[in-house]
């Protein structure tokens, strides 16, 4: 975690010079971290029965971003009768500091104060809202989240341990997940709803730590055909990088290599959980694959496969909602633009080619799909 935190001062100094940015990720991370950590240490003393928690079969929804992971996640959500995380809730992760924190919540939602990042950039996060749990491990600094919100976005250096998290060291791999599952715990006794719901993308590269932590776990994997997903996700990213820092602010060459950067990671994501399906490392039990266009195209059967699979029993309102849903599905109009392809230096025939093992394995059209 020290070594991440001194790539992130110096690709700060490097990318923005001794600026307000500069001074600001000099202080935060460290403050966050003692915060943090002092508040996880009174829920020891004042809420010490969350240890008594049990994680029983979490559902944890993973697979390329874009590919449907949030819609699912709010889908399956959306009546809070399971156990989810909102924003604030990943920030404050220590039942002690919510008590202290809740108040501060209670009157930014009620000044309409509480967008952190606005809808439009093609995933908008406001603190009253349900969010991806995969942002949990930024507490451990161990998630290709770093890559993004932080200057280590621009590091001259290349960080593996971010991404290959099932290849670290066996006592750094499985204290970041030990860490999720206090997490959990501690929402779980704040909660007082037992069936976890998580959304984790990009622990697609944790998932064989996962399962030493939580054998019973239900993974959903989503998979989008790669000429959809990843102009979707690179537009995010340059989305989110002008709406953090100002595309005006950083070098062009620093783009350019970042977003070079990122469709390999991309790449290796997806060959990752190819590859663990090939060798048969996940067990079948465990994990089902959710084609995303039953998900857009039959939403009603895609539920009861889900349904199916995890033993969750759903809600009256829930089953209602979905149906709801579904009889709206075909008029979703996304409300972010998604760039061309070419605009990142990258072509169709590109992608197809190095993710063909991705088209071929789920039985892709690579004639009809369009971008």
């Amino acid at each position: 975690m020290l070594k991440v935190y001194y790539r992130i001062i110096i690709s700060c100094w490097k990318t923005f010079g001794i600026s307000h940015w500069f001074f600001l990720w000099l202080f935060l991370p460290p403050l966050a971290f003692i915060l943090v950590r002092l508040t996880l240490a009174l829920d020891e003393i004042f809420f010490y029965k969350y240890r008594d928690i049990k994680v029983v079969k979490p559902i944890f929804i993973i697979g390329h971003p874009r590919s449907g992971t949030t819609f699912l996640h709010h889908l399956l959500t959306q009546t809070e009768e399971f156990t989810t995380f909102k924003a604030w809730h990943i920030f404050v992760p220590s039942l002690t500091a919510r008590i202290l924190a809740k108040p501060l919540v209670d009157y930014l939602v009620k000044h309409n104060l509480n967008s952190l990042i606005p809808d439009d950039i093609g995933h908008g996060i406001s603190i009253d809202r349900v969010e991806e749990e995969e942002l949990l491990f930024l507490h451990q600094a161990d998630t290709q989240f770093v890559l993004l919100t932080t200057p280590l976005a621009f590091d001259d250096q290349e960080h593996p341990e971010l991404r290959f998290h099932d290849q670290q060291p066996a006592s750094r791999r499985r204290s970041s997940v030990k860490f999720f599952e206090s997490c959990l715990k501690r929402h779980i006794y704040y909660t007082g709803k037992k069936q976890v719901i998580a959304q984790i993308h990009f622990s697609t590269h944790r998932i064989n730590t996962l399962l030493e932590i939580f054998p019973d776990a239900k993974f959903i994997y989503l998979v989008r055909p790669p000429h959809e997903t990843i102009p979707s996700h690179l537009s995010l990213d340059r989305n989110f990088l002008d709406n953090q820092w100002g595309l005006k602010n950083i070098p062009p060459d620093k783009i350019k290599r970042y977003e070079e950067r990122r469709y390999r990671y991309n790449v290796e994501l997806y060959r990752y959980f190819y590859q663990l399906q090939k060798n048969q490392e996940i067990p079948e039990s465990n994990v089902m694959i959710m084609p995303y266009n039953l998900l857009r195209y039959d939403l009603k059967k895609a539920f009861d496969k889900i349904v199916m699979f995890t033993g969750i029993t759903p809600s009256d309102k829930l089953q209602h909602s979905i149906k709801k849903q579904a009889q709206q599905q075909t008029k979703y109009k996304r409300k972010h633009r998604v760039k061309n392809i070419e605009e990142f230096n990258l072509t169709r025939e590109q992608i197809m080619k190095d993710l063909s093992f991705v088209y071929e394995e789920y039985n892709f059209d690579k004639i009809t799909n369009r971008l």
